[in-house]
């Protein structure tokens, strides 16, 4: 709760419209906490104020004026593909597939830098080996105690 009340403050510089968008956009993704514990603060203190000087952007692929899905790229020396997600009334219907596209045309590379944990690695190595990923690094304790991050297309540039 603590951390969400910092994250609160961070979003008070922004006007009210702004404020919502961004909240809006957090609700998509925050499942992610689960298996990267700082992740409000992450969204908050480095990916919106990125967002405002145009260091990430956001992509969304909707359907029928839902948001059906949500990726977040870091516009960089890395070209990383920072966060994907699928809303689950959307899973297994090519959202995440359009949002990797989306992704490469906008980062102008077919592999960009990407982690994923060890809990959801299964749920991407089809889609993976699909677009030829190569897994470069695995890390432990990077994250979480005692879970691996696996580290793919790390050195592309």
């Amino acid at each position: 709760m603590k951390q969400m009340q910092n994250t609160n403050k961070d979003l008070m510089q922004y006007d009210d419209v702004t404020t919502i968008y961004y909240m809006e956009l957090y609700k998509q993704i925050e499942s992610a906490s689960a298996y990267y514990p700082e992740f409000d603060i992450w969204y908050f203190q480095k990916v919106v104020p990125d967002l405002i000087l145009e260091r990430r952007k956001i992509i969304t692929e909707t359907r029928d004026g839902d948001v059906a899905g949500i990726a977040v790229v870091k516009l960089s020396e890395e070209l990383k593909l920072s966060t994907l997600k699928v809303d689950e009334h959307y899973e297994n219907k090519g959202i995440g597939l359009k949002l990797f596209e989306k992704s490469f045309e906008l980062l102008d590379t077919k592999k960009p830098f990407l982690t994923v944990s060890e809990e959801r690695l299964p749920l991407f190595q089809k889609i993976f080996k699909y677009y030829g990923f190569e897994l470069t690094s695995i890390h432990e304790d990077i994250y979480r105690t005692g879970k691996k991050e696996f580290f793919f297309n790390e050195f592309n540039k």
